[in-house]
């Protein structure tokens, strides 16, 4: 026939031109263009046989089909046979194509790169295969969509087209061909719990070589010199033979640095001697308790006056610990997002009804193999009240929210209308229909199939398929919360913690509690700033010079007296290693706004609401 329909056998995918294009390489019996919500559209086509092998390697496989409505040509399909023939009836073959893109599994993963966006794709959560461009879409709230004539690879808004609106009005389609139904029922929340595991590490080394010197100068050492850190004492050189050993392990995450040691002081310092005095009994060998049960020989008997010069020890000690964290942690976040939907179910709350996301990850956050590390530094206490933890909070809102919307597309609209109305409809738009028969007489929803029927029998037509959401519409906001600090505006935002404080997702439908309110399990030890004060729980000094000059003075055998009061140095250090910590964020959620695109409490037009 001459028209109004037109195929041409292609080689490739080409721009449509009509004065190439617009031609009859094969006499058309029948036509039908059918595509699904995610899938590639089909032509399905019925010509008469031409009695050759059309999937040989000489010819063209793909094809162009064209419709003309007396002024303008309009592109329909270009698509690749995959099948002939079909079936085989009488002079009649049924060939199939497919509008599938050359290197389409290429092409998606290009375009897939693209959408790999904070919060909408997070590495952190995705434990399976993060190369698979399918995942890149679980958090849009979208499907894939294929163009049936351009072949160009897109995603599309489960709930709202991209593209406009097909408005239908009561007379655009066939009384008889109209249908609502009940797809699968909407869920009335989403229970989630997101479990991170990692290990806090880290390392460093502090030097306690000026806080030793300190507490020496604290008890009287008498070198002074303030860039030396030489100390002294009477017991020297078992203070020194006592010293830690470089390379030797300490409990909690710490060795001694092999820079440490304490050795006699240069020369440049001076030696000094403490001279003391004293006087002591002699006692008589052959009777050594006269002296004490016999008073009168105590203090007449015979006497001895001796003096002693003890050695004052110049040390010159460097004192350094390295320690390296190894801290098990544990972050779960556990709240639930709750859908505002008209009350299509008896009982929301059954088990059947709410939706469940469970994910649990080890080791993803301190993994720098897609980008930056996402917790930015192995030291920190926490991810998930981070800036860049927020986002991977928000990523299972965002989950959360695609399944909501999807299950709350429970109404599905078939409808039949013209044939020069309905081929302008995509996948990537939305339809408005008008039917008194409709609660509240119509419709909104997002075209999710199309069929476009042609025979030679004259009958041209185009059948539809709307998804409804049953949400009552509504918005949300976040709260900015109250300033533990200054008033809001005193200072820049983020600079100050916030009570009360909300967050919302980019798409502006969830919107949830911060989590920077939260207390985090831990045991105060904060390694992004351990220094030599942070990380010091006790450095204590005994047998400096001040209390062994004081006992050498009042005994009566000060070198006996001196073996009881050596100097001795007694550090204790924080733990960084071995412990392990939990926290678990239990954020508030406001119910999820869905869009009413049919209003399920509304009565049909012209008929009174029952009381």
């Amino acid at each position: 026939m001459a028209g109004p329909f037109y195929f041409a056998w292609i080689p490739a995918p080409v721009a449509y031109d009509s004065a190439i294009h617009a031609v009859e390489d094969e006499a058309i019996i029948s036509l039908s263009v059918t595509q699904s919500e995610g899938d590639f559209a089909g032509l399905q086509i019925e010509v008469i046989n031409p009695f050759y092998g059309l999937l040989a390697a000489t010819r063209h496989q793909w094809c162009w089909l064209s419709w003309h409505d007396g002024s303008a040509y309009h592109p329909l399909f270009c698509g690749r046979l995959v099948a002939f023939p079909e079936s085989i009836d009488g002079e009649v073959v049924r060939l199939l194509f497919s509008a599938k893109p050359p290197g389409f599994d290429a092409v998606k993963a290009a375009y897939a790169e693209g959408l790999k966006v904070l919060p909408f794709y997070d590495p952190v959560w995705i434990t399976g295969d993060v190369e698979n461009p399918d995942t890149v879409l679980n958090a849009y709230g979208a499907r894939w969509h294929i163009d049936r004539a351009s072949l160009a690879v897109t995603h599309s808004d489960e709930l709202e087209g991209e593209d406009g609106i097909v408005s239908i009005g009561e007379a655009d389609h066939l009384y008889s061909d109209f249908s609502a139904s009940y797809s699968n029922p909407p869920l009335s929340r989403i229970d989630i719990e997101g479990a991170l595991t990692w290990t806090q590490g880290g390392r460093g080394t502090i030097d306690l070589t000026w806080n030793i010197y300190d507490i020496f100068l604290f008890q009287k050492s008498i070198y002074t010199h303030p860039k030396a850190g030489v100390i002294s004492s009477l017991t020297g050189e078992g203070l020194m033979s006592d010293w830690p050993k470089p390379g030797t392990s300490i409990d909690g995450g710490w060795t001694v640095n092999a820079a440490t040691g304490a050795f006699e002081a240069n020369k440049s310092f001076k030696r000094y001697n403490y001279h003391v005095e004293y006087r002591q009994v002699n006692v008589d060998p052959e009777d050594p308790e006269r002296a004490t049960t016999n008073l009168a020989y105590y203090y007449f008997g015979a006497e001895g006056d001796y003096q002693v010069d003890f050695p004052v020890s110049a040390i010159q000690q460097f004192t350094l610990f390295d320690w390296q964290a190894d801290r098990a942690r544990a972050e779960t976040i556990r709240c639930s997002v709750y859908a505002d939907i008209q009350p299509l179910l008896a009982e929301p709350g059954l088990d059947e009804n709410v939706g469940k996301i469970n994910i649990s990850a080890a080791d993803t956050v301190t993994d720098p193999g897609f980008g930056p590390m996402p917790i930015g530094d192995v030291r920190r206490m926490s991810y998930l009240n981070t800036d860049r933890g927020n986002l991977s909070v928000q990523y299972l809102m965002l989950l959360a929210r695609t399944e909501l919307r999807r299950r709350a597309r429970a109404v599905e609209i078939s409808c039949r209308v013209p044939w020069a109305l309905g081929i302008t409809a995509t996948l990537r738009k939305s339809a408005h229909i008008v039917d008194y028969r409709l609660p509240g007489g119509e419709a909104h929803g997002k075209i999710v199939g199309y069929t476009f029927s042609a025979a030679g029998t004259g009958e041209i037509v185009v059948d539809l398929t709307i998804g409804c959401s049953i949400g009552h519409d509504g918005t949300v906001s976040a709260a900015a919360g109250t300033g533990t600090y200054v008033d809001p505006g005193y200072v820049m935002d983020g600079y100050q913690q916030m009570t009360g404080a909300e967050i919302a997702t980019p798409t502006g439908d969830i919107v949830y509690q911060a989590l920077d309110t939260f207390p985090v399990d831990d045991d105060g030890t904060n390694l992004l700033t351990l220094d030599e004060r942070s990380a010091v729980v006790s450095l204590t000094l005994s047998g400096g010079m001040d209390t062994q000059t004081q006992v050498v003075e009042a005994v009566s055998d000060p070198i006996d007296a001196l073996r009881q009061y050596p100097s001795r140095v007694c550090v204790t250090l924080v733990p960084v290693a071995g412990q392990s910590f939990n926290t678990v964020y239990t954020p508030a959620v406001q119910p999820m706004p869905i869009p009413r695109w049919i209003d399920l409490e509304a009565p049909a037009p012209g008929m009174a609401r029952a009381a």
